[in-house]
């Protein structure tokens, strides 16, 4: 076990392997989970339904769409754009900032940049050109990937702006959705399930056309093929709108998924691994000519159970489970076997050392 555990560390710490680190880091079985989940036929969800604006560029065409949804009468209206800044159309801001006074239940995104670590808080808000014209629900739409890169696997519910506490674009509309304020809780972090779900997109130039598919529903309203605005997932490229879906999904499901502490996760390992290093030695000894084969098997099946294991739990129970160390070790364990029978063949070369003598891995024997 020792001899696996110093392989694992050289393998992720030394710089030559720093691809295989990142790699490691960025790594979860949930992604895993999802790819498997998507092979079945996907579900239509019906609470959330998404508008494309990614054709509108003018603001007055955009105050007119937001309009027209407003008019089919949907519960929450979600808009996942930010007007930074006044354009040169004086009129068609003017047509914006007039029709967001109006949709009611209205929820609008913001930024948060410029992270202080030391005191866990943003220190830059970033809100529409408008913000100081009335009063309106914002909620950031930051999408955090680990270190700032790879794939968006969570979403928070809130963070701390200065001294302000400020909520997430997905829980506001979330809590809106159900009738409750949004409110600091437990678990800030959590995971965006993935599920085998779609949602409806509708076209900026027919909302009145699907008026029936609109009401009643949290309606986000953003861009479905911006480039700027795509992210990674574990289910491949993604609008951020659509990732947002998800999120709001996540929430409203309550699909809150428990994670095996890091702990229990080496507690396994090491059970599995010591149990694997007896059986492929018994398989060895039994089987002289075949063994070689018979182990790749065993590990082959062994890693198979464990994955459908996980899975079962994940889907069935929302528990996910730390599969990275046991089967890390798994794949570490002839190579330690290796390298401590060449380490006991070494010692009885000395014949003062005898401690190795009574070694199962002892030549002699």
């Amino acid at each position: 076990m020792l001899i696996a555990a110093l392989l694992a560390a050289a393998s992720l710490n030394l710089s030559i392997f720093n691809p295989l680190k990142i790699a490691f880091e960025d790594f979860a079985f949930t992604d895993v989970y999802y790819a498997m989940l998507k092979s079945g036929e996907k579900e239509l969800c019906t609470d959330i339904v998404l508008v494309d604006m990614t054709r509108q560029r003018d603001r007055g065409e955009i105050a007119r769409t937001l309009q027209a949804v407003s008019e089919c009468r949907p519960k929450v209206v979600c808009v996942d754009l930010i007007f930074e800044k006044e354009s040169a159309y004086a009129a068609a801001d003017a047509e914006l900032v007039g029709t967001v006074e109006t949709v009611p239940n209205l929820v609008l995104s913001s930024k948060i940049l410029d992270y202080d670590a030391e005191r866990d808080a943003f220190r830059t808000r970033v809100l529409s050109f408008f913000s100081a014209f009335g009063s309106y629900e914002w909620g950031y739409g930051n999408l955090p990937a680990k270190h700032g890169r790879g794939y968006i696997r969570d979403y928070t519910l809130s963070e701390l702006y200065d001294s302000t506490r400020v909520y997430s674009l997905a829980y506001v509309a979330a809590c809106r959705y159900l009738g409750k304020r949004p409110t600091e809780e437990p678990n800030n972090s959590r995971p965006i399930v993935y599920a085998n779900t779609d949602f409806p997109v509708i076209s900026c130039d027919s909302v009145r056309e699907h008026a029936g598919l609109l009401q009643g529903k949290l309606v986000l309203v953003g861009t479905m093929t911006e480039e700027s605005d795509m992210h990674i997932t574990p289910v491949g490229k993604m609008p951020g709108m659509k990732v947002q879906a998800f999120a709001a999904y996540s929430y409203l499901t309550h699909q809150e998924i428990r994670n095996m502490s890091d702990t229990s996760g080496l507690i396994i390992a090491f059970i599995i691994c010591y149990f694997s290093a007896f059986f492929g030695l018994w398989l060895t000894q039994r089987y002289p000519y075949t063994g070689i084969y018979l182990r790749k098997l065993y590990y082959f099946l062994l890693a198979a159970v464990l994955v459908w294991a996980g899975f079962v739990l994940f889907v069935r129970y929302n528990y996910n489970i730390n599969l990275l160390y046991p089967l890390l070790g798994l794949a570490l364990v002839e190579e330690a076997r290796f390298h401590y029978k060449w380490i006991v063949a070494f010692i009885n070369r000395h014949p003062r050392w005898r401690f190795a003598k009574n070694s199962i891995y002892n030549a002699d024997k």
